[in-house]
C-alpha cells in the first residue's frame, strides 16, 4: 500500500476529507482535533474535515435484541452521504458495536467483513479514496455502564456485555490490518491505544481511559496523530494542552464550537435511522457561521500565545523548550551555562538515542536540538524545513549561526543532504551509522535487508511512483562531490556488523570517495559491532573531533 501523503510530505493545498462511524466518531473529538491542528498551523490550507459519525451504527447490519431501536447500518445512508459530501478521501472506523457486544461468532464477523469490503467498493466506485481505521479496544477496566457478562449468557448488549469483548474486537482489528490491497490506507489505533493505557497504568493503576467503549480525550488525540502520520507523515508526540485542558484554550473552544455546528448540519442533512436526531441547522447557514468561526480561529491562532507557542520544563536538571514550527514539533535543551559563542548541536533524528555524546556536550555548554520531520528520509522538502528551523532558533534563542549536525541512522540523509544544501550553515558532521544509499536501505537492494514499509514511505516522499528508478542521483552516494565541495569535516562511527546498513556499501565507499575528493574524513570502525548500539559510550574520539574542527 502506498501513502497517501504527497511528495515532500506536502500538505495538499485542497482536500476534502469524510468520516463515517459510529458513537466514537459522532463524538468527533479527534476530527475536532485534526481541525484545530490544521487551522492553527496551516491556515491557507482548505483541508475541510466532514463528521457524518452516527451513534450506535454498524458496517454489519446487526443489532443487539436489548437495543432500545434497530442500530443504524451505514448502508442505509452511504450512497447519499457520498453524493452530498462529495469528498476526496472517506476515513472509515467500526467495529466497536459490529459484534454486538456478544462473544466471538463466525457469523457475526462474517457479517462485519461484508459490510466493510461493500462499504469500500460503494467509496470507491464514487471516485473516493478509502482510509480504514481499525476499531479501537474494549476497556473492562473502565467498563461503567453496567455489569460485565461471563461467556454462555442468554443475551448482551451495550449495557451488559460480554466480558471478554476485547478478545472479539482484537479480532476485528487484526483482520482490518490485512486489507493492504483493498483500501488505500489503513490506521491501526487498536494495539497503540493498549500500549498507551498499559503506559499510563505503570505510574497510575487506576488510570480511567473513558467509559470502556468510548475513548476518554487522550483516547481521542492518539487517534487524531496517527490519521496524522498516516495520511500527512506529520509525527507528534506531544500532547497539546487543549487535549488535557480544553477550556482554557479560546482557540480550541472556537473550534469546537464549528466542529459541533457543521457535523450536526452534515448528519442531518444526509440523514439517518437514528431515532434521536440532533438540533442542527439547515446546511448553508452551518456553513456560513462556519467560515465565520474560521475566521476567528484563524486571528486566535496568530497571537503570540498560539503561534510557535512555546512549552517550559525540566529535562535531565536542564532546561527544555518544546515548541511547534510550521506544524511540526521542535525543541531546545539549554545548557546550564553556555559555552563562548553559544555553540549547539542538532539531532537530526531520534533524539536522546544513546546520547553519549550530546550529554558531553550539554554538559560543556553546548545546547542540543531537534526538529521533528521523521519519516521524511532528506528529502527536498525535509531540507527546507530544516532550513527554516534553523533561522528560527538560532534568531528566537540567540545561538551560534552554524551548527553541529548529528545524523544517526536514516538520520544521516537528514544531516548529509542539508550540509550538502546549505554548507555555509554547517559546522561539520557527525555521522553514526549512517544511511548514505537509500538503494542499501530502505531499498534493500543490496546485502542489507532493506524495510519495505520505510521503502514505500521514501519512494512517496521523494515523487516516486514505482521503484523502477531507485531514486537515481537521490543518494548521499552520489553526491559526495557537493559535500566536498563545502568543506564539510565528517566524522563516521559505524559497526562492521551492521545488517541492516551495510558498511560496504554505505560508510567505506563513502569514506573512500570523500578522502579522494580532498575532503576532512575520520572513520571509527567497532568491529563484530551491528547497526546498535550506536555512538561511543566513553564518547572522547567524538568529542576531540569537534574540538578540532567545530570549536
Amino acid at each position: 500500500m502506498k501513502p497517501l501523503y504527497e511528495k515532500d510530505s506536502a500538505i495538499p493545498d485542497k482536500k476534502k476529507i469524510v468520516f463515517l462511524g459510529d458513537s466514537i466518531t459522532d463524538d468527533g473529538m479527534f476530527i475536532a482535533y485534526m481541525d484545530a491542528y490544521f487551522l492553527q498551523h496551516m491556515p491557507t490550507n482548505q483541508i475541510t474535515l466532514i463528521n457524518l459519525g452516527v451513534s450506535s451504527e454498524t458496517a454489519s447490519g446487526l443489532s443487539e435484541p436489548e437495543h432500545p431501536f434497530p442500530r443504524p447500518c451505514v448502508h442505509d445512508r452511504l450512497g447519499k452521504a457520498l453524493a452530498e459530501s462529495n469528498p476526496d478521501w472517506v476515513v472509515v472506523c467500526y467495529g466497536m458495536n459490529d459484534g454486538i457486544y456478544y462473544p466471538y461468532s463466525a457469523d457475526r464477523f462474517e457479517a462485519y467483513r461484508q459490510g466493510i469490503l461493500r462499504a469500500v467498493d460503494v467509496i470507491k466506485q464514487a471516485g473516493a479514496k478509502v482510509i480504514l481505521i481499525t476499531p479501537p479496544p474494549f476497556d473492562t477496566a473502565s467498563f461503567t455502564g453496567g455489569s460485565l457478562l461471563p461467556a454462555d449468557q442468554p443475551a448482551y448488549s451495550y449495557a451488559e456485555p460480554f466480558a471478554e469483548y476485547e478478545d472479539v474486537l482484537k479480532r476485528y482489528a487484526d483482520w482490518v490490518l490485512t486489507l493492504e490491497d483493498v483500501a488505500d490506507a489503513l490506521v491501526s489505533i487498536h494495539e497503540p491505544m493498549l500500549r498507551e493505557w498499559e503506559r499510563k497504568r505503570k505510574t497510575n493503576q487506576q488510570y480511567v481511559t473513558g467509559d470502556g467503549i468510548h475513548p476518554n480525550a487522550e483516547g481521542h488525540w492518539l487517534i487524531a496523530a496517527n490519521l496524522l502520520r498516516v495520511l500527512f507523515n506529520i509525527t507528534l508526540e506531544q500532547t497539546p494542552e487543549y487535549v488535557l485542558q480544553p477550556d482554557k484554550s479560546a482557540l480550541f473552544t472556537a473550534v469546537q464550537q464549528r466542529h459541533r455546528l457543521l457535523s450536526s448540519a452534515w448528519k442531518e442533512h444526509v440523514g439517518h435511522t437514528n431515532p434521536n436526531k440532533a438540533e442542527a441547522q439547515p446546511l448553508e447557514l452551518a456553513l456560513k457561521e462556519g467560515e465565520a468561526l474560521a475566521s476567528l480561529i484563524h486571528t486566535l491562532a496568530a497571537l503570540p500565545e498560539n503561534k510557535n507557542k512555546s512549552h517550559v520544563s525540566s529535562w535531565k536538571g536542564y532546561e527544555r523548550v518544546d515548541f511547534i514550527l510550521e506544524g511540526r514539533e521542535g525543541l531546545i535543551i539549554f545548557p546550564k551555562k553556555f559555552a563562548v559563542g553559544r555553540p549547539w548541536i542538532w539531532r537530526a533524528e531520534f533524539f536522546d538515542a544513546f546520547a553519549y555524546a550530546d550529554m558531553a556536550l550539554l554538559e560543556q555548554g553546548w545546547a542540543i536540538a531537534y526538529y521533528r520531520i521523521s519519516n521524511m528520509y532528506g528529502c527536498p522538502g525535509a531540507v527546507e524545513r530544516m532550513r527554516t528551523f534553523q533561522t528560527y532558533v538560532t534568531g528566537a534563542y540567540e545561538l551560534a549561526s552554524k551548527t553541529v549536525l548529528f545524523g544517526f541512522s536514516r538520520g544521516g540523509l537528514y544531516a548529509f543532504n542539508y550540509a550538502a544544501k546549505y554548507p555555509d550553515q554547517v559546522k561539520l558532521l557527525y555521522l553514526d551509522a549512517p544511511v548514505l544509499d537509500m538503494r542499501s536501505w530502505p531499498g534493500g537492494k543490496g546485502e542489507g535487508s532493506g524495510g519495505p514499509a520505510e521503502w514505500e514511505e521514501c519512494l512517496a516522499v521523494y515523487g516516486e511512483i514505482e521503484d523502477t528508478s531507485a531514486l537515481k542521483g537521490s543518494s548521499p552516494l552520489e553526491r559526495v562531490e557537493e559535500l566536498a565541495a563545502g568543506g564539510i569535516p565528517v566524522l563516521i562511527v559505524a559497526g562492521d556488523a551492521d545488517i541492516p546498513l551495510p558498511i560496504a556499501e554505505n560508510t567505506l565507499p563513502f569514506e573512500k570517495r570523500y578522502r579522494e575528493l580532498g575532503g576532512t574524513i575520520k572513520l571509527i570502525v567497532k568491529p563484530g559491532v551491528g547497526h546498535h548500539p550506536h555512538s561511543l559510550e566513553q564518547p572522547e574520539p567524538i568529542l576531540a573531533f569537534i574540538r578540532q574542527y567545530a570549536e
